[in-house]
């Protein structure tokens, strides 16, 4: 197994799939979720206001302790979008698909209200760089179609 094919075992088992989170000790605020496979573990970490719909992290994959990848992501995301944000995120990861780490460059919502669009700037697991979004596709969800309801910025790469 390489660090990319454990990426995606990881996520599969991380924050998109709903695994339980925890906090850092010594770090309040923090959230995480971690994962072990072999020589290979993931943390993935972030930190949020409980006011606020902001929240910026990392990923990070160590290899025999040694740490070998890094994402960083942050910006924020309306709450009620969040299942929505999840769902696009596990598309790509139960695929094996790798587009910075983020979901498809584009899902429709199965309601029709809601629309994924991941903007990849670099594309390469050991050098990534790239702009997720969702908008409202319809004035259905109390928001006018086309307004924004989150956005990430995300990079990353292999650390040798």
């Amino acid at each position: 197994m390489d660090a990319k094919q454990f990426f995606f075992e990881a996520m599969m088992h991380g924050w998109a799939a709903s695994a339980p989170r925890t906090i850092i000790p010594g770090l309040p605020g923090s959230k995480s979720t971690s994962f072990r496979l072999g020589d290979y573990s993931l943390l993935d970490c972030y930190f949020a206001a409980p006011d606020s719909n902001s929240s910026y992290g990392m990923k990070i994959i160590w290899l025999a302790e040694k740490p070998i990848w890094v994402m960083n992501f942050g910006g924020w995301y309306d709450k009620k979008v969040v299942p929505f944000l999840k769902r696009a995120l596990m598309c790509n990861y139960r695929d094996n698909i790798f587009l910075g780490g983020r979901g498809p460059e584009r899902l429709e919502g199965e309601d029709h209200t809601l629309q994924y669009l991941n903007e990849v700037k670099q594309n390469d697991f050991g050098n990534f760089q790239g702009y997720e979004h969702i908008i409202a596709t319809s004035d259905q969800i109390g928001v006018s179609a086309g307004q924004k309801l989150g956005e990430h910025h995300y990079f990353g790469g292999l650390l040798a």
